[in-house]
């Protein structure tokens, strides 16, 4: 794609957005760009894979159906381009067969196409016990797009133990920060329900930065983001546990258990007091994560009882920022598939909606390149003439510096700032006229005032005339 084709497009972007905020009326939440429906014997969609560019595989939390779509249909409701029923290999057993199938991740290696399937590790919604919705397993992508069908999938494996190994590991302290630090077996015991914030719940399931590990997701419980999480102590921080050895599970029917699975260090991310309904990794290696409350969604949908989206860079130690994303009352957005290019101001994310049994469910497209406070996300220059960084800010996480550098067409006024995820100015490191050429700019934590660097993430913003750039960093010190 040329650069004028990709410039118009931004424009179009642009404009979309702008005409939608225009025909808003005060007070509106709505931001439904396009949307789309689609067509399942239940509306449950609960976590999606993008293959290919138009292509989508979706799971549903009713069945053991997986089914390719068409992402982008040119007619309402329209039936699956294939489907594989996966319930043969699971080797579900007693009256409920429910998986209760919540997130997939897509892997791809020297081994194929890959993609790994979750259920919800919880219990019914009245507390009884479900052993089935505890199964991780493994499908391989088959075909390149011009088939027919495009793609199909073969089933590799399961493990069907990982809720008790995530329970044992807390429960002997095999994280290193005290027996039962998350209460994660009196969250899963039997009597409790999976939609209390002291319930059990996955709904998320990414790839970690390194390309391997996967990051585990929980709705519920919410934990203590400052100790250990008690009967008394506040539960107001989302859980990822990361599962280090993801691919070995999912290859006998099943894999021995259990104790087979391997955990990393937990990560509580400060979401709003909201759990995590999906977590997607972005073309640049950050993330989108889609949170959402514990049980329903409060009319009109009021803080902590509605979604939000948030970027994250992937860092245990950053804190994510919160996009003005926002849903209506009638949204359950529980997979994302974000943009295949970098996010800026214009980028939207289509986001599978939970319809509650509904025969068609939807699908639809929301701005997520805002923050919240209008600091602007990665916002790209007017054209290739304009200001711009040349390099980003790096290393990423930084210890002690953070270095990144602007490349400048002609001599003019520029404005080179730090600003916290709150929007609030950090330091100035440059304010006045700069000569054309390449600008070399470093920051060491030095502040104006009395305020002082908390590890979290950062942003360098620019400004140049009708330029507004920003990238952000993570600051570990």
């Amino acid at each position: 794609m040329g650069a004028r084709t990709t410039a118009s497009l931004t424009r179009a972007a642009g404009l979309v957005l702008a005409s939608l905020s225009a025909l808003m009326p005060n007070g509106s939440r709505a931001q439904i760009v396009q949307s789309w429906s689609h067509s399942a014997p239940f509306g449950d969609a609960s976590g999606a894979v993008a293959v290919g560019d138009t292509l989508m595989f979706v799971n549903n939390n009713e069945d053991a159906v997986l089914r390719l779509y068409a992402r982008y249909p040119t007619v309402a409701c329209p039936a699956a381009i294939y489907s594989l029923n996966v319930q043969p290999g699971l080797g579900l057993t007693g009256t409920d067969l429910t998986v209760d199938l919540e997130s997939a991740v897509k892997l791809e290696d020297d081994n194929g196409t890959r993609i790994f399937w979750l259920g919800s590790l919880g219990n019914s919604a009245n507390g009884n016990l479900r052993p089935n919705r505890s199964r991780l397993f493994a499908t391989q992508v088959i075909g390149d797009g011009t088939g027919s069908p495009p793609y199909r999938l073969g089933y590799l494996g399961r493990y069907d133990q990982l809720r008790d190994d995530i329970i044992a590991w807390d429960v002997n302290n095999l994280h290193g920060l005290g027996a039962n630090y998350f209460g994660l077996a009196a969250s899963a015991a039997s009597g409790v329900s999976p939609k209390l914030v002291k319930g059990l719940n996955v709904e998320g399931l990414a790839l970690a930065p390194n390309g391997t590990t996967a990051y585990i997701g929980f709705r519920t419980p919410l934990v203590n983001g400052n100790g250990p999480t008690t009967s008394n102590s506040p539960r107001t921080h989302a859980l990822i546990v990361p599962l280090l050895n993801m691919p070995d599970l999912a290859t006998g029917n099943p894999s021995p258990g259990p104790g087979a699975a391997q955990f990393g260090a937990p990560i509580v991310l400060p979401l709003g007091s909201r759990g995590i309904r999906s977590i997607d990794r972005t073309a640049t290696g950050e993330y989108l994560i889609t949170a959402g409350p514990a049980d329903v969604v409060s009319h009109p949908p009021v803080a902590p009882l509605n979604f939000r989206v948030f970027r994250w860079s992937g860092h245990p130690l950053a804190v994510p920022v919160e996009l003005a994303t926002s849903f209506a009352a009638s949204e359950s957005p529980e997979a994302c598939l974000p943009p295949a290019a970098p996010i800026v101001a214009t980028s939207v994310a289509q986001f599978i909606n939970d319809d509650g049994g509904s025969t068609c469910w939807r699908s639809m497209t929301c701005p997520i390149g805002v923050a919240v406070g209008s600091l602007e996300v990665g916002t790209e220059p007017k054209s290739s003439s304009d200001v711009h960084f040349s390099r980003p800010p790096s290393p990423c996480p930084a210890h002690d510096r953070v270095t990144f550098a602007i490349d400048i067409p002609r001599e003019q006024w520029v404005e080179l700032t730090i600003q916290d995820v709150e929007g609030r100015r950090v330091a100035t490191l440059w304010s006045g006229v700069l000569g054309a050429g390449e600008h070399d700019f470093s920051w060491s934590g030095a502040t104006t005032g009395a305020f002082r660097p908390r590890a979290g993430i950062y942003w360098a913003r620019l400004r140049a005339a009708a330029v507004k750039e920003a990238r952000s960093f993570s600051w570990l010190r």
